[in-house]
């Protein structure tokens, strides 16, 4: 063997290379770490580190136990088998799940921290006993859990190398596994749990103290009345450089203000939370930031929380989870200019919930004149307005996009289809968007599909203006289509290399009515085969071309 071979270190990168590292996932090559793990004595040991470093699930450490020691994982469960166990949902899933045998033995405590050592992220994935997934993962029972992770505190803590724990599952009765995770060596949390007994409040509380490494720290859907206790917290940590938190007091902001290393900070202002602002105070925080999102029960929460903050960052996302009045969101999206910085933002999404059981729709429909403010954000490459609800003519739009010559998203109102009979964006207006905004990758505006018949843009159904090669994406709104040959021939002009066309919603869609889902299935299907003769009109361009050479 080569002596380059022999430096665990150049082992440890080599091998390293065989896990899949995606932005939403860890993916290691389990067969070839395993293979490589046997090769020889040099392998083994930097192999089996790299294998275990990344589980997605504890189940994965007790298949190394003997297999008396242990069920066998089941995949399917016979129907002679049933009466084993208690004949409801929760009960069948709990025999797919592995059960301790006998007694753990010296020998094999030794075999299951031999591995558990190795582990660097460890996942407890959400347990839902109607999920399919339940009964193809090893998943553990409840009794075998706290029995390998549960153990009093004076035990060695089992995972004394872990960098990475994300918590997603909602039985309380798993806390104290939770709480055996527990370590200084972490320097990542994600909490995504929807029940906060006081056992999980005292846990989180401590993490400050017990965790003093954090630099991501993620805890999704908290209460209000949790929000006190976060802002305490994250004043412990001065490595942060990604948090997600609950509405968190002026305190805390400063201390999250001051931190060099913060990139993505996003706050969830619950329902019942109180933005306790004077509105005499002159008190302001400045964020330097790449990400800046929050989220709020109500636009009002929203905006109070918003008041005093000044946030320097590429990208902005606010979401209303619940659908405000036309005149609050007016007021929003005039005031964005004053709270980030018009020269740095790049995108900026802006998403409210749609209302139901609505009376009269100009409730929340907004005026042109509500986006002019947006304008002073020149640099935007990325607008999503999708849950607006707005009506543009050619003119409105151009005149907006005229601000934003470098967008490659854009998208206009078309989340939902309110059944109001308004004027669409024409052929010309897209042909005019395309000159405007020539970097465009994505593009959704409601659509008028009433053919033109401007001899610059339609000419015997063949598109002669403005095209776009980079435009893959196009969300038509509530369009219409009557005429698909027509329709696809100007699209496939304009937009060649055109892949996916996307229809809004009926925003109240009666589910129970089938002729009202049969309605809008048939204007669906229509737009689907426009979207295959574009792509058999480009498949023909092709085979052209390459016929021509």
């Amino acid at each position: 063997m080569h002596a380059c071979l022999q430096i665990s270190e150049i082992l440890r990168i080599i091998f390293a290379e065989v896990t899949q590292i995606t932005t939403s996932d860890i993916r290691p090559s389990y067969t070839t770490l395993y293979h490589l793990a046997l090769t020889c004595r040099a392998f083994r040991e930097p192999a089996l580190d790299v294998l275990w470093a990344h589980i997605p699930t504890p189940g994965a450490l007790v298949m190394c136990l003997p297999q008396d020691a242990r069920s066998q994982p089941i995949l399917k469960l016979p129907a002679r088998n049933f009466n084993q166990f208690k004949c409801t949902v929760s009960g069948i899933a709990a025999a797919y799940r592995v059960r301790l045998l006998r007694p753990l033995t010296d020998d094999d405590w030794a075999t299951f921290r031999m591995y558990a050592r190795r582990v660097r992220s460890l996942t407890f994935k959400k347990y839902d006993p109607m999920s399919y997934t339940v009964r193809r993962d090893n998943r553990l029972h409840d009794s075998v859990a706290l029995a390998l992770l549960g153990s009093p505190a004076s035990s060695p803590p089992p995972f004394c190398g872990l960098r990475e724990l994300y918590w997603y599952d909602k039985r309380d009765v798993l806390l104290p596994c939770l709480q055996r995770c527990i370590s200084t060596t972490l320097t990542q949390v994600v909490i995504h749990s929807e029940r906060w007994p006081s056992a999980m409040v005292d846990l989180v509380a401590g993490l400050g103290t017990a965790c003093p490494k954090i630099k991501e720290f993620r805890c999704s859907i908290p209460p209000a009345s949790v929000c006190a206790m976060l802002s305490d917290l994250v004043t412990c940590w001065d490595d942060l450089e990604i948090l997600e938190t609950g509405a968190v007091n002026a305190q805390a902001l400063h201390h999250l203000a001051s931190l060099k290393k913060l990139r993505v900070l996003k706050i969830l202002v619950p329902e019942g939370h109180s933005v306790d602002l004077d509105p005499t105070s002159t008190f302001s925080v400045m964020f330097s930031l790449d990400k800046f999102s929050i989220t709020a029960a109500s636009i009002e929460l929203l905006l109070a929380f918003l008041a005093p903050l000044q946030i320097s960052a590429k990208s902005a996302k606010l979401i209303i989870e619940s659908p405000p009045n036309a005149d609050d969101l007016d007021h929003l999206l005039s005031s964005l200019a004053e709270h980030f910085k018009p020269n740095v933002l790049k995108s900026l999404v802006v998403m409210v919930d749609r209302p139901i059981g609505f009376d009269d729709h100009t409730l929340f429909e907004l005026t042109t004149s509500a986006f002019r403010k947006i304008r002073a954000f020149t640099g935007l490459t990325n607008l999503n307005l999708s849950s607006m609800h707005v009506f543009f003519t050619d003119d409105e739009v151009l005149d907006l996009v005229s601000a934003w010559p470098q967008l490659e998203c854009l998208d206009l109102a078309t989340a939902w289809d309110w059944r109001v009979t308004r004027l669409g964006v024409t052929f010309g207006g897209l042909a005019g968007i395309l000159e405007r905004c020539p970097n465009l990758r994505s593009l959704g505006v409601n659509f008028d599909t009433w053919l033109p018949h401007d001899s610059l843009v339609h000419v015997d159904n063949k598109y002669d203006g403005i095209t776009s090669e980079k435009v893959t994406d196009l969300n038509v709104g509530y369009a219409e289509c009557n005429d698909i040959e027509a329709i696809g021939n100007l699209l496939a002009g304009m937009f060649p290399s055109l892949i996916h066309i996307y229809r809004s919603h009926p925003i109240d869609m009666d589910y129970d009515d089938p002729s009202d889902q049969n309605e809008w299935f048939e204007g669906e299907n229509r737009w689907k085969e426009v979207e295959s003769f574009i792509t058999r009109k480009r498949l023909e361009r092709l085979e052209q071309n390459n016929v021509s050479y």
